[in-house]
């Protein structure tokens, strides 16, 4: 009976682990998404206060890769919400999407330039509201689709 409890408390532990590690870390030039210079290579659902500012949205991988920006509107990162198959090229890490799969989507697409580099720049807003970011991107070298981590913004 004490083995039961103890293995009972361990899981019990575990279960608010279990979404942290579902959840998609960007890695600089490889699957990266920063909102206003935020942190390279951090995990999904950090939140971005650019309330009032205009906003910069750059996604680092490969050059001339294929990648879209995704946008959910009134919706805030939601970390492991769809796991995805843990990818292995370029190494290999865990994949998610971070988005909630009840709230509407806009979808930009984009390339990154010779660099490595997608930029978007939106001006600030007059009324202030909040959203999802996330971004993917087509990794040239292993003809794979790497998730980004993922954002909530005020703007």
């Amino acid at each position: 009976m004490r083995s039961f409890l103890l293995f009972a408390l361990l899981l019990l532990a575990l279960l608010p682990a279990a979404p942290l590690a579902a959840q998609t870390t960007g890695f600089p030039l490889v699957n990266d998404l920063t909102v206003n210079g935020s942190i390279p290579g951090s995990t999904s659902c950090n939140f971005v206060n650019a309330l009032g500012l205009p906003t910069t949205y750059q996604l680092s991988s490969t050059p001339n890769s294929p990648c879209i920006l995704i946008f959910q509107p009134q919706c805030p990162c939601m970390a492991g919400s769809l796991p995805q198959p843990a990818a292995t090229c370029p190494f290999p890490m865990l994949q998610s999407i971070d988005l909630s799969p009840l709230c509407p989507l806009i979808v930009l697409p984009g390339v990154t330039n010779a660099a490595g580099f997608f930029t978007l720049n939106l001006p600030a807003v007059t009324t202030p509201f909040r959203f999802a970011v996330q971004g993917a991107v087509l990794h040239a070298s292993c003809l794979n689709v790497l998730f980004t981590q993922a954002y909530t913004v005020l703007v």
